[in-house]
């Protein structure tokens, strides 16, 4: 991954190295970065997984698991 600031041009793009594969994202411990040390993917991933787990949890009232049980489902 080549990090470079937004606002200014990259002119010069470093060779690539042979089995090296260069990727346009990166995740480091936890945090989710692109080339432009931008953090859009990390939140659509945080929603992603917020989403899935408040759907599971609204599954699990609507059939019935109540009050503190649902603090220990996840």
């Amino acid at each position: 991954m080549i990090v470079h600031h937004s606002s200014k041009k990259l002119t010069v793009v470093p060779q690539f190295l042979e089995n090296i594969t260069r990727t346009h994202e990166l995740t480091v411990l936890g945090v989710t970065f692109n080339s432009s040390l931008s953090f859009s993917l990390h939140m659509q991933n945080l929603t992603a997984k917020a989403a899935t787990s408040l759907y599971a949890l609204k599954t699990l009232k609507t059939h019935g698991l109540q009050g503190r049980a649902l603090w220990y489902v996840m």
